[in-house]
């Protein structure tokens, strides 16, 4: 199967996850068209300044997969920062954020599955 950019599901949240900002987000898979333990695979523009708020994952685990720009994780407690070709996973019972510390949008591929 090839899904298209201009066939996926465009959304913008203010916010996400309590933090600030905004992130604009394209949903390639999500939920029954996905056959296996993979909840959502979204490819993702965090604006710049912008944060995805601290949160926890307690029955699923979320890669994300940094494309480009610039950012810092807040990673079970501990600040990081990472760039393009990082990959950041957050096991079940883990936390994490992600910011916007570049001067161009953060863009990463997320991937949430099921535990």
């Amino acid at each position: 199967m090839i899904i298209k950019e201009c066939d996926t599901k465009k959304g913008t949240n203010e916010k996400p996850r309590g933090g600030h900002g905004l992130i604009h987000g394209m949903q390639y898979l999500v939920g029954d068209e996905i056959t296996n333990k993979i909840k959502i695979v979204m490819a993702n523009d965090l604006e710049i300044g912008a944060m995805i708020g601290e949160h926890t994952h307690t029955d699923d685990e979320e890669f994300y997969y940094i494309i480009s720009g610039q950012g810092s994780v807040i990673d079970d407690g501990m600040v990081k920062k990472v760039s393009a070709g990082d990959l950041i996973y957050t096991g079940s019972g883990h936390s994490h954020s992600l910011e916007n510390i570049g001067d161009t949008k953060l863009k990463f591929l997320a991937i949430i599955v099921e535990k």
